[in-house]
This record gives C-alpha cells, structure tokens and sequence, in this order.
C-alpha cells in the first residue's frame, strides 16, 4: 500500500493570515502556508467550493445546526454543503470548532471520505495523529483525493481552475479580474504576483507566491488627478507617478506597492476586423496577426470601463482601438458601439478547393500585393496553392452580381464583396459581404416558397431579419469572419435571384424588426411546419441536456389551432394518428408524418447512432448493449415536444436528451437489416434516406407478439423542425384569414412589437 510521507510538514506556527501583532507581513515569494495550519471551516471551505457553485451553497438550508456557528458566520454555507455531502461532522455536544486547527487524522478521515478507492495514506501515530495540518498539506492533500475520485488529471470537471494573478488590493481586485476570498486575508499578498485555485470567482485556495515586483501585463492606464490609475474592468487602483501618458495598453512594473515603469505599447488607432478568434485576429489595415499570451481586451463605451472578450470585437466593423507588442497584438479598447450595416455570410464551408468566378460584367481581385481586372465573359479558377493567396485576404468586386461555381456543381450569384482567405494548405473560406436589405434578397425566397403570397414573406423578412440582427451583435461566426452561414444553421441564404414578391417583402418591411417590451430586438426563429403546437425555445435548446436556462417569454409553447392540450401518452398518440385535424398548418405536406422500424432494424440503426450523437448516456457497454427491448417518451414540452427517450435493451439502457439528439438517434434510415424505411407524410408520398426525424413531436407505439416480444416501433408524429417560434405554413394560413404581417409577427412572438430599429 503506498502511504504519504510528511517529513515533517504537518505541524507549523500561524504567523501571518490574521494573527494579533503589528499586522500581517508581506508574504515571500514560494509555496503558501507552509507556516501556517488550516483550521476546520478553512478546510471545509475547500471541499465545498469543489461541489458546489456559489448560488448553490447560498441557497442551502442544513436540517442540522451547530452551537457553535450562525448563519451569520462567512463559513457557514461551506460547513453546511460539507455535512450535507457527508464530509464533515460536528462533535457529541452538537459543535463544529470551526476555528480548530485540523488535525492529521481528520485529514485522512476527510481523504477516505473524498476518495475511498485511493490507497495512499498519511502514516498517522500515536505521536502524530493529533498534530495540526498546515494549509499547504492540506491543498495538496485535496487536489490528490478530488483528482482520485473521478479518475482525472485535473480538477476541470470540479469547474476549479489555476489562476495567476497580481493582487491590486486586499478586496480581491487583481489585474485578472475580481474574486472574492472568504475568510482569506490577502493583504500579505497585495502587489505580489501569487497562484491560487478558483471557481466561480470564489479564491478556492492560494498556492504560490510567484513574484514579489511583478509586471502587470497589458493593463489598461490612464492619468488621473496626478495619478496612474491601472483599470482591470473590474475595478481599478491608483498609484503616484511622476511621469505622463496617454491612456492606453501598458506594461507596469510595481515594486512594494510604487509603481517603478510604465512601458506604453504600440498604438494601431482604430482598425477594421476581418476575422477574430481566441488566438488571431485579422485587421484590415494590418493583416493577421497573433494575439499576445496575456492580452487583454477592455469596453470604454460606458462610464466605467469593462473587461470584454473577443468576441465584442464584431467582424466588418472598426469599433476598437489596437495595441500592439513584439509583433503581437496585445490589447484593444472598444470605442463606439457597431452600427449594423452590412452582412457577413460564411460561404459553403471552411475547405473549399476550387471556385470559379464569373460575372455579366467586369470583376477585379486585389489582395494586399495588387490587382487584377477582369473583362466581361472572363473567368477565374482559383485553387488554395496560387500565389493569390499568399498575401492574404483576396477581395472580389465587381459592379454586378458575382457567380461562384463550387466545386460541388452548384452554383450562385452574390452581390456585394467577396473575400476569399487561405485557411489551410489546400484549402480556403469564403465571405459574402453585403447591406442587410441585400443580403434578406438571397433568404427570404429561398426559406419561404413565394407562393405563399406577400404578407406571409413579409412576416418571414421581418423574422430574418430580426434574427440576423442578433446574429449580428452576437458576432457568432467571427472565427470565420463572419455574422452567419449560408445554410439551416443559420438561414439558408443563395444569393441574388431575381423575385419580385420577396423584393417586394423585403422592401415593405425594410429595417423593420420584432422588438421586445424591453426595447430589444427578438431573438427570433422559424421552422417549415407546427404540428399544432410549438415549443418553448427552453424545452428545445439544451448544450448540457439539463434543460436549465430560462426560456424567453416570446418564444413559448403554444397551440396553433382550437386543440385542447394532450396530457397522457395515449392522449397524444391519439392527436398525431388523427390527420385531419384543423390546425394552421394543415395545408403542409409535414403536418401529419408516421414512420416504421423493424426491431432488429431500429437495433441496428440505435448501435450506430447512440455513438455518434451528443446527449447520450448509455448505462452498459455501448457496443454490446444487445437487442431493443421497449422504448418510451419520458418527458415533453408543454406543446408535446420530445426532451427525453428512455431505450431499454437486453444487456442495458440509453437516455437521450434534446429533441435534436431524439432525431438524430432515430434516424429514419436502413442500414443493413430489413426493408427500406418509408417516411410517409400528409400529402400522401413516402420518403426514404432522412437522416433524421422530421420533428420532435412525436408518439411512439409498440409492436409485441403475443410473447409480449418487442417486433417493431411505429412513430406517428407531425410538424417538420424545432417547433420554435414562426411557422412558415401558420403563416401562410394567417396570411389567408386576412392578418397582417406585423399581427402574424406578435402572434407566433407574443409580447413583441414590430418596429424599425435600422
């Protein structure tokens, strides 16, 4: 058995961190408290932190309390999460002693407790046992039994992290943001550069003292009433200085809390971003450069500055204000809010290999070494290895429309700009640049048939156009230099095709957008098909599968039609079997849908699926879980969407969650065993060869023999998409009834007003 060797670390003086004096003195540079034992409420402090967040401890409410600690007290949520875990107990006489050194053998009670499966100990003695444990032991001795207990290297899945800061204060300011430090003192540690464990914002433990005169890297400074003041966008601290500056990025040096030099970095002024991510940035004016280790990214729109990310640094516009170190940027300053004028559309992927480009009219491609002009009927084949490429950004422009033809055999005409950047050795991205009203030009008609009239693409170009908005600001797709793509994840988008009812639509509702009673734009969505009912974007949208963020009050499960809501499973297998109900989207050939698996057959497609699609847990051996034995809906949306499906199978179960994953899961696809599966709809065909589910909305039926023996699963369903938001074949039909098409807006997004916003 391995057992810990203490050479004689667990029993140490408390000098510093709170002890009566002349005051705490300025730590040294090296490991924290190793002179110092950890008491009992310090070492549960620990603990908790590592399983609980700091809104989960605040909330809890111990059944049991102790004679010796209130609620008052700042370390009675941690005891409390502590005891609840199982950690920690108070004595016989109902006392915690939080203020009790802890001693060798509660540490390796604690260690057992935490990690149970580790067979390392401490060597405890009749001589020792009692001995206190100094703080640094005790951190060490807690990352080994956190790290233990779930097998891994690191405390990740704890949500702790290192962080390495320089201490601005004894509040907690660093110059890496602010945290809260509950029954640590810092002020030893104030102008030091020190390492520690957070979660949350929350210092979980200190751990070295890394410099004593450190540098603060790319803060933010500026002069002040005869002072330097260093701002973090969290808070600031002021300094005497001697000398003058103009606000900007600057290296300090501080030296027993004085400031010793200020080293400004390069300014750029202000530049215009092309493609941003966490390592590189693309400006305009300077081409691509490498982000800093520690750069830092700051918002001075307000009355206070802010700390910010890159992805408040919007693709298209020139908004900041740059800094520049050895080559590298190292920090930039928002100035001004981004003004929405034109689109950025991710063309077709990030490797494509060839394009050729043509146009009625001239066209010419410039990059950062010139350019070339290109007659009328000419055309370009472009490859990733041409010398084009190699001074960055290739810019296409041309009076009229554009035509690319991929290398997929399709082909568009774009409007606008086109950039093309070599991203990789044999392959390059492409970005459509255009004005907003432009760019609804190439969705409206290619996301709603133009036969569904004008008032009905006027509801869906208010709805796109809201949701680019947001896509806008949001700088979703900055990684690829842009605001969208030009597919179903964001809005299928073709490019110019001349349409004179979406022309039309898009110019009656021009700047016109969904806007909340807050005043915002609405984050808005839209799906073909409603089986009568919709979801609440809370029920559909779920990263974790935990489904625990707060849904939009717009974008809210309700009926589509005069139904009364189903509430068992019978209940709504009986809604989707009855293909002629009344409802707004009747008229959709995805209105009513039924598929059928054999069992072997859905066995078969679920061994391959369970593997290769988010939100699966699967109790068993995946690739052996043996044949499908019953499947369930085991919980639904208020409109009847699928969030959960239990499968139960021979030799164990899967959970899969979201509605996305549900379809995903049940592909409606032969693989190799059976008939080929037929996906039949309202309108009478059958499809075959969909890789998913049309929609979420769906009941499953049974198939058993008379040994109760599962055969085969039947899905009656209705509705094609997420069930968020506007349905194109509902609007259509209230477009029918004589709405209009703001009426059709606030209907499908309750509580939302149409306005122009641009």
């Amino acid at each position: 058995m391995k057992k810990w060797i203490l050479a004689g670390a667990a029993v140490l003086l408390l000098t510093g961190c709170g002890a009566e004096g002349d005051g705490p003195q300025r730590a040294q540079t090296g490991h924290i408290g190793g002179d110092m034992a950890i008491s009992r409420e310090m070492a549960a402090k620990t603990i908790a932190c590592a399983f609980y967040s700091p809104a989960e401890l605040a909330a809890l409410s111990p059944e049991e309390g102790f004679s010796d600690i209130t609620a008052e007290d700042w370390a009675y949520p941690y005891i409390a999460g502590c005891v609840e875990q199982g950690f920690f107990a108070g004595s016989e006489e109902g006392t915690f002693r939080p203020r009790d050194d802890l001693t060798l053998w509660e540490a390796q009670a604690l260690m057992d407790r935490l990690a149970p499966d580790y067979d390392s100990r401490i060597v405890l003695t009749d001589e020792n046992k009692n001995m206190a444990v100094s703080y640094e032991l005790w951190v060490q001795l807690l990352e080994t039994a956190l790290k233990a207990r779930r097998g891994e290297d690191s405390l990740y899945s704890y949500g702790i992290e290192t962080e390495n800061a320089v201490v601005l204060d004894a509040d907690g300011l660093c110059d890496t943001g602010k945290f809260t430090a509950e029954g640590l003192d810092l002020q030893p540690y104030t102008y030091s550069r020190i390492t520690f464990l957070e979660k949350d914002g929350e210092v979980v433990a200190l751990l070295t003292v890394e410099a004593l005169s450190p540098v603060v890297k790319n803060i933010y400074c500026r002069q002040e009433d005869g002072k330097l003041l260093l701002e973090t966008g969290d808070g600031g601290v002021s300094f005497a200085y001697g000398g003058e500056i103009e606000a900007a990025i600057c290296d300090v040096k501080l030296e027993e809390g004085r400031v010793t030099e200020v080293t400004p970095a390069a300014e750029l002024g202000k530049c215009t971003v092309k493609r941003v991510n966490g390592e590189e940035i693309y400006l305009a004016e300077k081409g691509k450069k490498n982000w800093a280790e520690d750069a830092r990214i700051f918002d001075a729109r307000g009355e206070e500055l802010k700390e910010a990310g890159f992805s408040d640094l919007i693709c298209g516009t020139d908004t900041a204000e740059y800094f520049e170190k050895d080559g590298e940027i190292c920090g930039a300053v928002v100035q001004e809010n981004a003004v929405l004028k034109n689109m950025r559309v991710f063309l077709k992927g990030a490797e494509q290999e060839t394009v050729t480009i043509s146009s009625e009219g001239e066209f010419t491609l410039s990059n950062g070494n010139g350019k070339k002009k290109f007659p009328t009927g000419a055309k370009a084949t472009l490859t990733a290895d041409l010398p084009w490429f190699d001074y960055g950004i290739l810019t296409v422009t041309a009076e009229k429309p554009i035509r690319l033809a991929f290398a997929d055999g399709t082909s568009c005409a774009y409007e606008g700009v086109l950039e093309l950047e070599r991203r990789g050795e044999n392959s390059f991205s492409i970005i459509n640049e255009l004005p907003m009203e432009r760019y609804l030009l190439g969705v409206v008609p290619h996301e709603m048939p133009a036969g569904f009239g004008q008032t009905a693409l006027e509801a869906q170009a208010i709805t796109a156009r809201s949701y680019a908005y947001n896509q806008f600001y949001g700088n979703t797709y900055c990684g690829y230099g842009a605001h969208v793509t030009d597919t179903t994840a964001s809005q299928v988008y073709l490019g110019y095709e001349k349409n004179e009812t979406a022309e039309a639509a898009v110019k009656a509702t021009e700047g016109f957008c969904a806007v909340t009673e807050e005043g915002t734009v609405a984050q808005t969505y839209f799906y073909s098909t409603s089986c009568g009912f919709g979801a609440g974007s809370e029920e559909v949208w779920s990263k974790d599968g935990t489904f625990s963020g707060a849904g939009k009050s717009y974008l809210q499960a309700q009926a589509y039609g005069d139904f009364t809501t189903p509430q068992t499973e019978e209940e709504w297998l009986a809604f989707w079997q009855d293909w002629e109900q009344d409802g707004y989207d009747m008229d959709s050939p995805w209105y009513r849908w039924k598929v059928y698996f054999g069992c072997g057959q859905l066995t078969e497609i679920l061994e391959k699926t369970l593997k290769t699609t988010s939100n699966c847990t699967v109790e068993g051996n995946p690739s052996d879980l043996g044949r499908l034995q019953g499947m369930a809906v085991t919980r639904r949306g208020e409109g009847g969407v699928a969030m959960e499906l239990k499968l139960t199978f021979e030799k164990g179960t899967a959970t899969v969650k979201t509605e996305n994953a549900i379809r995903k899961v049940l592909s409606p696809t032969k693989q190799t065993i059976g008939e080929p599966i037929y996906l039949q709809r309202k309108g009478g065909d059958s499809l075959t060869g969909n890789t998913m589910l049309p929609s979420g909305f769906f009941a499953v039926k049974e198939m058993r023999n008379e040994e109760g023996k599962l055969t085969g699963i039947a899905l009656y369903g209705g509705g094609n998409g997420h069930g968020v938001g506007l349905s194109q074949y509902g609007a259509k039909k209230l477009a029918e009834e004589g709405k209009s098409s703001s009426q059709i807006i606030e209907y499908y997004f309750p509580g939302t007003r149409v306005e122009r916003v641009m």
